[in-house]
Parts: structure tokens; C-alpha cells; sequence
């Protein structure tokens, strides 16, 4: 296992001001010093020996990348695309209980006794995967070296979902702005500090890209981005069935393309609230280039000079890069 160390206690004090659902503080794990709550320490070894099977289907990637919507496609295409069958948690988020912290849970539990059963489905994650017994595709954003290694040595199917950092970065901070058990209080240009510094929950963004795009080749593996579904979902669906040995009549590809149409798809509820119970439209605008909107000339100086530098140093191109 990897050292899992306390975040220094200013950058802690001063992250549990700001992301006020995070009551019990901050870790950092490894080298790479994932930044992570603190609850990982009591859930690590559980992940770390969760039993894998060889026909898991895996969606991998940083939050905000895409993999909510690569996880809906995958579910429906090793599923005999059953759009009328299970609605939620058709995929499970592996490590969901890791980000719901307990003191917060109560509370909201308490105000809005109602969501108490949506919750504890959520904090169950690992026991509903367990109990699974239909072939399981599994979402995480945790980083590779803290997944199970039978992951890569039971021949697992794995879909690593990238998407271009500045639009990870404005997703990545209206979600955790809206959403009750994260309540960011801070303002872009704060969260970009954050996610820049790797100081986010599963970051550092590039580290996490990196172990992805070195594993481009590898056997069952299989690196995406994201504006490729944008640009094309026609292939992005065919990149997917091919990677998943599965056929596709012309007939299901235009069916499923309606179904995953993004104005269609953010729709689906998935059952994520803001602290006053309302609804919170999980998949926000899901645009390409929609970080213009929101950075400034000064976050976006700096965004230029750490994209780039990162991008070279790994030897990633990402679509939107010139």
C-alpha cells in the first residue's frame, strides 16, 4: 500500500473553509500525492483488494472527463441495449462512498429523511457491485495504481475517457459549487488554483491523464477523449463496440445515438441535489470549448503555460490543443 499522509493544516484548514462538505479534512496518497479525503484511509485497503472479474467492463478517467456519459453507452452495449430496464446505477461509481462524507450525509438525512434510501444505495457502492450479477461496468476517477491490480491481470476491458483540462477544470467547479456534499463556496479563479495545484479530489489532473495515455497499446485497453463524442458520436459509438467486440446494426447505432443525444442525456436524472433538495443537472452543458465563457485573460495566461508544459512532457495532443 501506498503512504497516506495528512494534508499540511494551513491548505487543510483553509480547503475545509471552502469546500464545505468535506468536514473531517484532506490526504494525500503516494508520490503523486493524490489528493483525496480523508475517509480514504479507512476505505483503501477495501479498494485496493476488491474482487475483480474477467469480464468487467472499467471507465476510467479524471472528473468531468466524460465518464458518466462513456459509462451510460458501455452499460447499454454489453446490455443488449435495454433502455427499459434498470434506470439508476445501471454502471456503479466505485468508489462513491469515498466522496459522501458522514458528518454531511447525517445532516442531510436529518433535514430530508425521504433521501435516506438514495444515499445509503450510494454508500453501498461496493456491496451492490459485489451482489452484481449481471457483467459490471464500473466507473472511477481513481487514479490506476490505486485500483486493484487484478484490474489489469484478469483481462478486464478498460475504457480511459480524457477530456481537454480547461473544460474539466469549468465543469469540475460548477458541479462541486452546486452539489450538497461537496458546497465549493470559492470562485473560479480560487477552484482553478485548486485544480492547477493538484489540490482537487482525485488529482493532480496530468498525473492522473498520464498513467491513462502511457497504457495507449496495451491489451483490453483503451484510451478516448472526449471531443471525440462531440465532433462524431457515430464513431465514437464504433470505437466503442469495436473495443468491446460487439456488433451494431445501423438500425441500433441511429437509435442509440438518439438516446445518447446530449440535450437527451442531461436529462436523466441521477439523482444528485443541492443543499436545499433541489435537482442538479448532473451533465451541466458538456461543450467544447465552453471554458471560453468563463476564464479570464489572467487564468487563462496560466492555463496556456501549464497545459502546454504538461502536455509536452507526457507527449499528449488533445484535440483542442493547436
Amino acid at each position: 500500500m501506498f503512504d497516506i499522509k495528512d494534508v499540511e493544516d494551513n491548505l487543510n484548514s483553509e480547503m475545509l473553509h471552502y469546500f464545505r462538505g468535506e468536514r473531517d479534512g484532506y490526504v494525500q496518497v503516494g508520490e503523486k500525492k493524490w489528493f483525496l479525503p480523508v475517509k480514504y484511509k479507512k476505505l483503501a485497503e477495501a479498494y485496493k483488494n476488491f474482487e475483480v472479474r474477467s469480464d468487467d467492463v472499467w471507465i476510467i478517467g479524471y472528473p468531468r472527463s466524460g465518464t458518466s456519459l462513456t459509462e451510460e453507452l458501455t452499460w447499454l452495449l454489453t446490455h443488449n441495449l435495454d433502455y427499459e430496464g434498470v434506470k439508476d446505477y445501471r454502471a456503479q461509481f466505485f468508489e462513491n462512498n469515498l466522496v459522501l462524507n458522514e458528518k454531511t450525509v447525517k445532516e442531510i438525512i436529518e433535514k430530508f429523511p425521504n433521501e435516506e434510501d438514495i444515499i445509503q444505495k450510494k454508500k453501498n457502492s461496493l456491496e451492490l457491485l459485489r451482489n452484481e450479477k449481471k457483467r459490471r461496468v464500473i466507473k472511477t476517477h481513481l487514479p490506476f495504481e490505486l485500483l486493484p491490480e487484478d484490474v489489469f491481470k484478469k483481462g478486464c476491458k478498460i475504457i480511459y475517457i480524457c477530456r481537454y483540462p480547461k473544460d474539466v477544470a469549468v465543469s469540475y467547479f460548477f458541479l462541486q459549487s452546486s452539489i450538497r456534499h461537496i458546497d465549493f463556496c470559492g470562485d473560479l479563479s480560487k477552484f482553478w488554483q485548486y485544480f492547477r495545484n493538484g489540490n482537487t479530489m482525485f488529482g493532480p489532473y496530468f498525473d492522473h491523464v498520464e498513467q491513462g495515455f502511457k497504457r495507449i497499446g496495451s491489451k483490453n485497453f483503451l484510451f478516448i477523449f472526449y471531443e471525440e463524442f462531440r465532433k462524431n458520436m457515430s464513431a465514437f459509438i464504433r470505437k466503442l463496440t469495436e473495443f468491446l467486440e460487439i456488433t451494431l446494426s445501423e438500425e441500433d447505432l441511429t437509435k442509440l445515438k438518439n438516446y445518447m443525444d446530449f440535450e437527451n442525456y442531461r436529462k436523466k436524472e441521477i439523482n444528485v441535489k443541492d443543499k436545499d433538495n433541489n435537482p442538479v443537472n448532473f451533465c451541466r452543458k458538456g461543450v467544447v470549448g465552453g471554458w471560453k465563457e468563463h476564464f479570464s485573460e489572467i487564468i487563462n495566461e496560466e492555463a496556456e503555460s501549464w497545459i502546454k508544459m504538461n502536455a509536452e512532457r507526457i507527449g499528449i495532443k488533445y484535440p483542442e490543443m493547436k
